[in-house]
């Protein structure tokens, strides 16, 4: 602390009796009430650097951080805190040693949070964009972890308290993000979170079933003598309900994971149709051994119930394929709208070149019916009929007339083959004509129709 001087020479004062302060050079006496004031004055003028101590405690952090060790990084936070309440990095990095630090049992992520929010409205106008996209990272990070500590404990021990900590759990995530919104104005997409999160739900249902509720209700599927009990089957049922509210909840999460819901809901059918097909057993003894009973089974007014529930997921399944595929109809027409709209040029000279070769096809089919013969055709065939009745008039013993006649009538039918084959020969020129251009006028409607 700077030294305390006379108000009148400048001199060095000396503490005497009573707190009062006599000057050692000119002798002037300063009063108690006038000692703290000089006091108070030089408090207000006198700072301390400790910017060595703060990069040290902060580098130590960091690495503490670095190593996994976040106890030993938020105690070095703290510490800096303690030297400079603003600093938005020790706000910031003690965040997320924090809320590393949580369990299920001892969740620290809303302090976490609290301290992200403390870092970004400490931060320098420059630098607050980068950390609240930091900050945001970490609180979805830190939620899926969350829920992933969660679904490991399910999948092992399925029962009610575990499966109402998935509710407890996302409720305090939603929470958070809403503190972290309303502190900060950033919006975390929540479609972002639960996504995920609705997938290690429904993963966690799938683990607990195959490796625990199954196996403790079917038993030894080796053993004839091992059937489910009363006890078994009911606690089955009880399972099931938990799984089938879990996965409900995993599918309500987000409504942009139509993919994942399909394979939601088809678990959902297989869960309840297990237990539609599940009972308990019992057995009588008697010459033969044990005789197996069904003892307790699902009232046909339960049955009915879930058969109603896997119609009712069905019918989702169908929406969601029937959505998705309208989807992708629309997606595909309006990405072909749009290629064309670049490319109109392109299409109209392909519309008018398919115009042109349309005329081309007309004038040859034209050409077809008038290629030259169909007069002389029918001339020729003429001759023949009148041949033909000619023959037919001679009586039965008119047998050489007969042949002459009939000799007429081939020669005749020769020269009718012949202009025949010879328009046959023109027509099949024109259809090959024809044919080409049909080929490319195909081309033209499949490169104006192909999806794009």
């Amino acid at each position: 602390m700077a030294a305390l001087v006379c108000d009148l020479c400048g001199g060095k004062l000396v503490m005497g009796a009573g707190g009062i302060a006599v000057c050692d050079s000119c002798g002037m006496e300063h009063s108690i009430d006038r000692m703290k004031e000089k006091v108070q004055e030089i408090k207000g003028t006198i700072r301390v650097d400790n910017s060595h101590m703060i990069k040290n405690y902060l580098e130590m952090a960091q690495s503490a951080k670095d190593a996994g060790n976040n106890a030993e990084a938020e105690t070095y936070c703290n510490k800096i805190i303690e030297i400079e309440p603003t600093n938005y990095k020790a706000w910031m990095l003690k965040g997320e040693a924090a809320a590393w630090q949580s369990s299920l049992q001892n969740s620290r992520v809303g302090e976490g949070v609290a301290a992200f929010i403390k870092a970004i409205n400490n931060a320098p106008e420059d630098v607050k964009d980068e950390l609240v996209e930091e900050a945001t990272g970490q609180i979805k990070n830190l939620s899926v972890a969350m829920i992933s500590l969660r679904t490991e404990r399910f999948a092992k021990w399925p029962d009610e308290e575990e499966a109402n900590g998935f509710i407890s759990d996302i409720t305090s995530i939603l929470n958070t993000v809403a503190a972290f919104l309303s502190q900060t104005g950033a919006l975390i997409p929540l479609s972002e979170i639960m996504a995920p999160i609705a997938t290690l739900i429904n993963q966690s249902v799938v683990q607990a079933w195959q490796n625990v509720i199954w196996p403790d209700y079917n038993g030894d599927p080796n053993d004839s003598d091992e059937r489910a009990g009363k006890y078994e089957w009911q606690n089955f049922i009880q399972r099931v309900g938990y799984c089938t509210s879990l996965v409900e909840n995993a599918i309500s999460l987000c409504d942009e994971d139509d993919e994942d819901d399909i394979q939601r809901y088809e678990n959902l059918i297989f869960i309840n149709k297990a237990a539609i097909e599940s009972c308990a057993w019992d057995y009588d003894i008697n010459d033969w051994g044990k005789s197996w009973y069904k003892e307790w089974m699902l009232s046909d007014e339960a049955i009915n119930v879930r058969r109603e529930l896997i119609r009712d997921y069905e019918a989702k399944i169908k929406t969601i394929k029937n959505a998705k595929e309208q989807k992708e109809k629309e997606a595909a027409q309006n990405r072909f709208d749009a290629y064309w709209v670049e490319h109109a040029d392109e299409k109209a000279n392909l519309e008018i070149e398919k115009a042109t070769i349309e005329e081309q096809i007309s004038a040859l089919q034209v050409e077809i019916n008038n290629i030259p013969g169909s007069a002389e055709k029918e001339n020729i065939q003429g001759r023949i009929n009148t041949l033909t009745a000619e023959k037919s008039s001679l009586g039965l013993f008119k047998g050489k007339e007969k042949k002459a006649v009939q000799e007429k009538i081939d020669a005749t039918n020769l020269e009718l083959k012949k202009v025949i084959d010879r328009m046959d020969v023109a027509k099949e020129e024109i259809e090959k004509k024809i044919d080409l251009l049909q080929r490319r006028i195909n081309e033209i409607n499949s490169e104006l129709t192909k999806a794009r």
